[in-house]
Parts: structure tokens; C-alpha cells; sequence
């Protein structure tokens, strides 16, 4: 679609990783991260080309850059108003929900093939669950973009301890639950809000 996409090495592990294949002993047990680490790229490359296509409709010249921790849109080349930044950051989640209902609608009808079917499984899965985490007022997530600019410059400091607080409760919950990862991403947005509001100045990303 004419968007540059780069993806870091960081991405394919930390996705395998996450689809379970730090257990995986047996040729076997390799296939359900694999399947996994597939939909995973399909669901964040939707996502980003959601924030890709809308800041390009203003004005942006965007990249893709897939990493560790997920996904990232830059968008240099615009200046947003408060309304355009936030279709822009609404824009990746609403793709999200978009291919969640599309996998949802085509799983009766590749029941008869078992391995599409377990990838469509699995990105309705990822497409609900990380919107939706994705949509709490943490920055730089993109609910965390769009509470910042729904406040605007006055409630900066508002959005840094609503994402510090959140963020570290969190954390603590996923520490508890036995989720390692969402443990760690989260411990360091609560860091990263704590010091400072991610997102402000040089490029624009989501």
C-alpha cells in the first residue's frame, strides 16, 4: 500500500515467545507458536496500516516498524489538530476490531481446514484482548494518545499519573496472573509515564 515496513528480529522472537514456545520440547509443541507468531503479524500489521492510512489522509508520510514490543506507525511530515490526532490513534484499534470481527465471521467457514481455523481463532483472540489493553489511558498506547490529547496541554500532568498509576496496577495484576510479558511492558510504561509524557516532540508515532 506503499507504507515502508521494517521488522526487527526482536519481533519474531518475542512473538514465538509469547505463542508458547519457550515450553515447546517436541517438533510437535513448535506449531502453535508458529501459527501464533503468523496471526500476530498479520493483527499488528492491520493495526499499524490503520494508523498509517489515516495519517496519511493528513498530510503524514508514514512508516511501519514492527519490534519487541509490538508495533509503531511513524508519521513525520503533518502537524495534527487535537480531532485529526485523535482519528489518527483510533484508527489502528478500530482496524484491530475490524479483522477480529472478519476472523470471527470466516471461523464457521474454514472449520473444515484445522489450521486456518486455529490462526482465525487466534486473531480474534489477539484483536480483542490487545485492543483492548491497548485502549486504557496509558502512554505512548494509543488510548494513552488519545486521553492526552482529550485533556490537552493543561492535563499533562493528569495524563502522566493516570498512566502512572494505571499502568503499575497493571503490572502488579498481570504479576500475579503469571504474565511475565504484560508484567514487564507494563512496569515500563508506568516508568516511561513517571518521567516524562512519551509522544511529545520530534516525530509523530502511534
Amino acid at each position: 500500500m506503499g507504507f515502508p515496513v521494517s521488522v526487527h528480529w526482536w519481533f519474531w522472537l518475542t512473538m514465538f515467545l509469547l505463542g508458547g514456545g519457550i515450553g515447546a520440547e517436541s517438533s510437535a509443541d513448535f506449531l502453535i507458536p508458529v501459527l501464533f507468531t503468523l496471526a500476530a503479524f498479520v493483527s499488528i500489521m492491520v493495526h499499524e496500516l490503520g494508523h498509517a492510512i489515516a495519517g496519511r489522509k493528513y498530510g503524514a508520510v508514514p512508516s511501519i516498524h514492527l519490534h519487541g514490543f509490538g508495533g509503531a506507525t511513524m508519521l513525520p511530515g503533518a502537524y495534527f489538530n487535537r480531532n485529526q490526532s485523535m482519528m489518527v490513534s483510533f484508527a489502528g484499534p478500530l482496524a484491530s476490531m475490524g479483522l477480529a470481527l472478519a476472523a470471527f465471521i470466516l471461523l464457521p467457514l474454514v472449520s473444515s481446514i484445522p489450521l486456518l481455523a486455529v490462526i482465525l481463532q487466534i486473531m480474534v483472540f489477539i484483536n480483542i484482548f490487545w485492543t483492548i489493553l491497548n485502549l486504557l489511558p496509558i502512554q505512548p498506547l494509543d488510548g494513552g494518545q488519545i486521553f492526552r490529547d482529550y485533556m490537552g496541554p493543561s492535563g499533562r500532568e493528569t495524563t502522566r499519573w493516570v498512566g502512572v498509576i494505571l499502568a503499575s496496577l497493571v503490572a502488579l495484576w498481570a504479576l500475579q496472573s503469571n504474565h511475565v510479558f504484560l508484567c514487564m511492558m507494563m512496569a515500563y510504561m508506568a516508568y516511561m509515564n513517571y518521567n516524562e509524557s512519551p509522544g511529545e516532540g520530534g516525530v509523530i508515532t502511534r
